[in-house]
């Protein structure tokens, strides 16, 4: 299939990657990799990957807490680029990517995936990407459970075992951000994140 510019895609080209030349993730045959366009080769890493959890719990509703996630105006708020967005971007459904770029130290660090499932609003699995500080896709799943009127999310991101400790420590501060975005809301009522 010919590369095509997403109209909306902050100038970054995605290709369709002909059957055959997908790679598998984690041994599923209908789940395939990141199909991101480039013309540099990426050595993959071969050692097992080591689980990083993550829980936080949301006085908000677990379809309330799944759309700050899939939603690209509140997204920019907490999500990787926390207000210094230059470019956010989502396509939440599967298959569907997210590209979030934002500004720190004085530089871009663009952030890269694609969704490999959307179970609204119970479960996010998507392919990761920081090129900044790995040239590996890394998976990460978020399940979204009910606790009474409010929510308990669980992030399980797979990495690298030297890695473990800075992503569990990346992951609580986003989700810190996320947790004052909702009680800034719930201030501000009636304004709430959409259902």
């Amino acid at each position: 299939m010919k590369a095509a510019e997403h109209p909306r895609s902050c100038g970054l080209v995605y290709r369709e990657i002909p059957e055959g030349k997908q790679k598998t993730i984690h041994g599923s045959d209908d789940v395939t990799g990141p199909r991101f366009g480039s013309s540099r080769k990426i050595a993959m890493d071969t050692r097992q990957p080591v689980k990083a959890y993550v829980t936080r719990q949301f006085d908000a509703s677990p379809q309330q807490v799944f759309n700050a996630w899939i939603d690209s105006r509140t997204a920019e708020k907490w999500l990787f680029a926390a207000g210094r967005g230059v470019c956010v971007e989502i396509d939440a459904r599967a298959r569907g990517w997210f590209y979030v770029v934002g500004r720190r130290s004085g530089a871009n660090v663009e952030h890269v995936g694609e969704y490999l499932e959307v179970w609204r609003p119970h479960r996010l699995v998507f392919a990761l990407l920081a090129e900044k500080y790995s040239l590996n896709f890394e998976l990460v799943t978020v399940v979204f459970n009910p606790r009474g009127t409010g929510c308990e999310l669980s992030l399980i991101h797979e990495t690298k075992a030297e890695f473990v400790q800075e992503v569990r420590s990346d992951w609580i501060k986003l989700l810190d951000r996320l947790a004052a975005m909702f009680s800034q809301i719930g201030r501000d009522a009636p304004g709430r994140i959409a259902s």
